[in-house]
């Protein structure tokens, strides 16, 4: 729960190198996310070089920064940003990616790249949520290494003790709490796996970007009640989960997905390699 790997002085230039855990996750993330997009390249027969898989992969990891980043600023900016210096805006190492936002974020520039290069949007984005599940997975273990999206005080056996200084401990207060993103973290994982055995079921492209948007939005609708720093609408002074709202989208999304493209029956295509 020590958010930097090593922390190292250089006093002539009066500078502090504190590489956090949070990268590191998301680079690992990245580094097995491409080699992934390589091989269900190869596998569908998309017409795409490993060159432009590798670019693809860095696009869906900038817009997915930048979708989560600009998600969680909008959201928090009365409550925190307007007071902070606004180069805190762009201070991603410190926590403050939120998921909807990336997943919005990814499936806008692969919308846009498919176009730009004449491909199968339905596939690309079967492989793009291999790559997201995954991401959010390892991603969880930096919100853990931080001290941040975590649950109430609890004495169930989960819980965890944050360290002091850490945005949990100011509400815990040295107290146990559910360990939420360590919960989502696992479930995601689940996630993967499930979609990683569908992968080779002789099903439509698009119906693994669907079944992500539908069992991520269930895990995600599952732990809101665990989560202490939930965000929110307010429409006519009625305050609505956003996480909900959020999820509610994604789900009649991935259904009208699957209803329209009729994912649910065989790929001719595949059945005839």
């Amino acid at each position: 729960m020590y958010p930097y790997i090593f922390s190292l002085e250089i006093p002539w230039i009066n500078i502090t190198l504190e590489p956090r855990f949070y990268g590191l996750f998301y680079a690992v993330a990245v580094l097995i996310g491409s080699q992934i997009v390589i091989a269900e390249i190869i596998r569908r027969r998309i017409k795409l070089d490993e060159d432009e898989a590798m670019n693809m992969t860095m696009l869906i990891f900038l817009a997915g920064l930048i979708g989560g980043r600009s998600y969680e600023v909008i959201f928090e900016w009365s409550n925190y940003y307007r007071f902070q210096p606004f180069w805190k805006v762009f201070a991603i190492w410190e926590g403050g990616l939120a998921i909807h936002g990336g997943i919005l974020g990814g499936i806008v520039s692969l919308y846009f790249y498919c176009r730009i290069k004449n491909i199968s949007l339905a596939a690309i984005l079967d492989i793009g949520a291999l790559c997201m599940i995954l991401g959010q997975a390892l991603g969880r273990w930096g919100n853990f290494t931080n001290g941040e999206t975590a649950g109430p005080v609890t004495e169930f056996w989960t819980g965890i003790v944050f360290p002091v200084g850490t945005a949990v401990d100011r509400y815990a207060h040295s107290a146990p709490v559910h360990p939420t993103m360590i919960y989502e973290s696992l479930g995601n994982f689940l996630i993967l796996a499930l979609l990683w055995k569908l992968r080779l079921r002789n099903f439509r492209p698009g119906m693994l970007g669907a079944l992500y948007l539908l069992s991520y939005s269930a895990l995600r609708s599952l732990l809101t009640p665990l989560r202490m720093d939930n965000q929110y609408f307010v429409v006519a002074d009625t305050k609505i989960l956003a996480a909900y709202a959020i999820s509610i989208l994604l789900v009649g999304a991935g259904l009208f997905w699957i209803y329209q493209q009729k994912l649910w029956l065989p790929d001719e295509a595949l059945s005839e390699k």
